[in-house]
């Protein structure tokens, strides 16, 4: 299987897993209860947790609806949170021209040969400039999308069986503070917001697409955002830089 399915897959099966262990274990339940009221999310009564089709993955109902975005994984690799065209990212940010004509000759540099540099050396300081102008409006576009109900960030760690949550609110200003003054570039040109956040060419250049992997309308030269969800648990874990609970199950 794919790397992103596989990703895509284990998400899948999290969700329908702690929708379930929510509903039916008395004692995650209460739990869940336990830590939603340590974020200043306190439940009045029972709490129910369900899909409902959205860009939010689980919506819990306590007094109303809240919804979780969950982020599982069973490595302290890179996930994807965000694909789409430039364009769109152009419209949204009013990009400046000459970003936008970098960041393209980036994308399709990349699927000329996936050995050449993302962002080049000469381009760097225009591309930085720009991620730090609009930062947290990105952050919050990959991360909500505009869903005002979206109030809770859970990271299961299912290499340990371990749930961590995370107030919405407070991961976005804290992955604000860390990527600020600290944007940088890998090796090969892929763009790091802080720690915990990349940019770079989507990629994925499948036998099932028909058009050239250099056509800029091919799926693949679409920019991604990734989050490193465990290497930032692990890290909050270590450092309670902000509040968070945790389940074990």
């Amino acid at each position: 299987m794919e790397k992103g399915r596989k990703e895509a897959r284990i998400g899948l099966d999290s969700e329908d897993e702690i929708i379930n262990m929510i509903n039916t274990n008395h004692e995650v339940q209460r739990l869940a209860e336990k830590c939603l009221a340590t974020l200043g999310l306190k439940p009045q009564e029972r709490i129910v947790a369900y899909k409902d089709g959205m860009k939010t993955d689980i919506f819990i109902r306590i007094d109303g609806e809240i919804g979780v975005s969950l982020k599982s994984s069973t490595k302290t690799s890179f996930h994807q949170l965000d694909r789409r065209r430039l364009d769109d990212w152009r419209a949204f940010t009013n990009m400046p021209d000459d970003v936008f004509e970098t960041m393209k000759d980036a994308i399709l540099r990349v699927s000329k040969n996936p050995s050449n540099k993302f962002i080049l050396e000469g381009d760097r300081d225009k591309i930085m400039g720009f991620f730090a102008q609009h930062l947290r409006v990105i952050l919050d576009e990959v991360f909500r999308r505009g869903e005002e109900k979206l109030k809770v960030l859970m990271i299961n760690d299912k290499r340990v069986r371990k749930i961590y949550l995370f107030r919405m609110e407070d991961t976005l200003n804290f992955l604000s503070r860390n990527a600020y003054g600290n944007i940088s570039f890998t090796d090969k040109g892929i763009i790091r917001l802080g720690g915990f956040v990349t940019v770079q060419r989507k990629g994925g250049d499948g036998k099932h697409i028909t058009i050239p992997k250099t056509d800029w309308k091919h799926p693949g030269n679409q920019l991604q955002l990734k989050f490193s969800p465990l290497k930032f648990a692990e890290h909050c874990e270590k450092t309670n830089v902000i509040k968070f609970c945790t389940i074990e199950y």
